[in-house]
């Protein structure tokens, strides 16, 4: 192949660009290697701009995302209709987990915990109430006249 200067190039390489070169400011320190004093880190997964804001740094887990699950399985008994999506948002946080998208994992995991809350508070406000109703019930009863103390049996 013949380039406009007649030098001949060999197969798939460029001729050099006037005005490109090695990057003025030195170059970025490969990738796992420790950044030369005084210099940022570049690139990776914890390097600031990358990924989900709050990843990845040294001193966050991804695995800290809890599912709830257990607590979303237990809300059955309490309030079954919350308790069911609570199950569902618990399925997603795991699945977001998966993807990586765990912004999306978070939110979700909060959402878990809400529904599981409200339905805690509420099935227990309704047990409390059922059991409270049971006992006057019980002594309504109990204080109201038979026919058999009323009259000789």
């Amino acid at each position: 192949m013949t380039n406009p200067y007649g030098q001949q190039q060999p197969y798939g390489q460029q001729p050099p660009q006037p005005g490109y070169g090695p990057p003025s400011g030195g170059m970025p320190a490969p990738y796992g290697q420790p950044a030369p004093y005084g210099q940022p880190p570049t690139g990776g997964f914890g390097a600031p701009g990358y990924g989900a804001p709050g990843y990845g740094g040294p001193g966050r887990d991804i695995n800290a995302i809890k599912e709830y699950k257990g607590w979303a399985i237990g809300c059955i008994f309490l309030m079954w209709i919350l308790a069911i999506f609570a199950i569902m948002k618990s399925n997603e946080v795991k699945t977001y987990k998966m993807q990586g998208n765990y912004a999306m994992a978070e939110q979700a995991s909060n959402t878990t915990r809400t529904l599981c809350l409200i339905a805690t508070i509420i099935g227990a406000l309704g047990w409390i109430f059922a059991i409270i109703m049971i006992i006057v019930s019980i002594t309504a009863v109990a204080s109201i006249p038979s026919y058999c103390s009323t009259y000789s049996c």
